[in-house]
């Protein structure tokens, strides 16, 4: 079973696009100026930097967790999968447990080779 590290596409733009929005919006000021006439100033903008900030905290523990037990499974390219739980998050974590499992399975013998 081969499993790849990147999540489905729709996931990949969601993620990329509303961390990238919500990026963009943090550091630029006529985005921001957009955004709060749009929300009302519900919204303060240290929230939004504060939501980024932790995200990208998340991401990058995440990928470091991912890498290790990509690594630890003998997996195929670790950084890989590192990298794609960087970009896109738990959904890859979730696509490592698929391929430790098949891996796994793959290297266990079957009845048939107890058998002989």
């Amino acid at each position: 079973m081969d499993v790849r590290p990147t999540p489905n596409i729709l996931w990949r733009l969601f993620v990329l696009s509303g961390v990238g929005i919500l990026s963009w919006i943090s550091v630029d000021d006529r985005a921001w100026g957009r955004f709060s006439e749009a929300t009302g100033d519900a919204v303060p903008r240290q929230a939004v930097r504060g939501v980024v900030v932790a995200t990208l905290a998340v991401h990058v523990l995440e990928a470091l967790v991912v890498g290790r037990r990509a690594r630890r499974a003998g997996l195929e390219h670790p950084g890989s999968w590192a990298r794609s739980t960087l970009l896109y998050g738990f959904p890859v974590m979730r696509r490592l447990s698929r391929a430790r499992r098949g891996s796994a399975e793959a290297t266990v013998p079957g009845p048939e080779a107890l058998a002989a």
